[in-house]
């Protein structure tokens, strides 16, 4: 059974930098969601930090 060639040392520094953009843009990510505040205010009915739905709701109007 034949086996599998080594990987050219181009394939692994391609490898390499495609794993470091990867992690480099998630903690990028995570950090701007840390940091930056929201464009709105939370709604009037709601305590400021409160976890919201993502269920829509009937108003009550």
């Amino acid at each position: 059974m034949p086996r599998h060639r080594a990987p050219r040392p181009t394939e692994l520094a391609r490898r390499r930098l495609a794993a470091a953009l990867l992690g480099t843009g998630a903690l990028a990510a995570t950090l701007l969601t840390a940091v930056v505040t929201p464009a709105a205010p939370p709604a009037p009915d709601r305590e400021p930090g409160a976890a919201s739905s993502d269920v829509a709701q009937r108003s009550a109007d």
